[in-house]
């Protein structure tokens, strides 16, 4: 049984000890203390099936060892952790299950949590893929989720940057994004992207076109009116607002280049009974050259409990 009470209020981040863990662990630990949050430490132990495990007449040391093991290494990320913030509040815990339904449950609770993926070096061009934990805990969490890859470089000094259009889930994003670049003192990069019409025709070929132009200025427009309710809340947070002619996940990825974080939002309800990410948070998630948070809207309009969520 998975107990939410100790997520409450909390930045979780998962471990299995490994490299790529200790840095999205390093990142959480950064966040924390940003945020005045305490962190925990989860490391998820798989559950083995009942079937092989009575064939192993060890089976009952075995699972001891693995117990045994899990919080060793638990142990050691949150001396690590400590070691390096001795400020922090940091727990650790550890538990049986499947992985990416464990975070994805403790997210429900969470302020935040925090996983580890592949990076863009890590598979062929082809098969290029987030991992299977990080890939569904993204997909199916119920809060905000932070993934970490190898490639990911954190800039301190770089603008946060979102998506933005009129829909429930942009929204929430935009009030996670300038708590985001309020805590971190850094400007809001607010990206509308427009696809309109084959690359050939001047209004898409030519972004100088009278057209272009008078498109653009109603895009800023409307973008505008979906940023005054959050820009009047954070009122001390430069705002950048982008127009671009391309993909929304081809000028976010390439926005991130220069960014401390990127904040897409994410159709769905989350959980394993709710809807998939789609193709444009997927992407972004797999190729950013900085940390992603991926966050879900309100059927009812603007999810302000976001904006406490970083």
């Amino acid at each position: 049984m998975i107990v939410q009470t100790e997520a409450i209020g909390r930045i979780v981040v998962g471990t299995d000890g490994s490299q790529r863990a200790n840095k999205a662990v390093e990142w959480a630990a950064d966040r924390a203390v940003a945020r005045k949050l305490p962190l925990l430490v989860i490391h998820v132990i798989p559950e083995q099936p009942t079937v092989a495990l009575t064939m192993i007449p060890q089976a009952a040391q075995l699972e001891r060892e693995q117990r045994d093991l899990a919080k060793q290494k638990v142990k050691a990320v949150v001396d690590s952790v400590k070691s390096k913030h001795p400020e922090l509040n940091v727990t650790g815990v550890s538990v049986e299950g499947n992985p990416a339904f464990v975070l994805s449950e403790w997210s429900r609770d969470a302020e935040l949590v925090v996983v580890g993926a592949r990076g863009q070096g890590g598979a062929p061009m082809s098969v290029r893929l987030l991992g299977g934990v990080s890939d569904a805990v993204a997909a199916h969490g119920h809060g905000p989720i932070a993934v970490i890859s190898d490639d990911a470089v954190d800039h301190p000094g770089g603008p946060v940057v979102v998506g933005v259009d009129d829909s429930p889930e942009a929204r929430a994003a935009l009030w996670l994004a300038f708590e985001a670049a309020e805590v971190r003192g850094v400007p809001v990069v607010a990206i509308h992207s427009y696809d309109y019409g084959p690359r050939e025709a001047p209004w898409v070929s030519d972004p100088f076109s009278a057209v272009a132009s008078k498109l653009k200025e109603q895009l800023a427009s409307k973008v505008a009116e979906v940023l005054a309710e959050v820009k009047e809340a954070h009122p001390h947070v430069p705002i950048d607002i982008q127009i671009v002619g391309s993909r929304p996940q081809e000028a976010l990825v390439e926005a991130s280049k220069q960014a401390g974080l990127v904040v897409v939002g994410s159709r769905g309800r989350g959980g394993f009974a709710g809807l998939l990410l789609g193709s444009t948070s997927k992407h972004v998630l797999r190729e950013a050259y900085c940390p992603v948070i991926v966050t879900r809207g309100k059927d009812e309009g603007t999810d302000e409990a976001s904006a406490r969520r970083l």
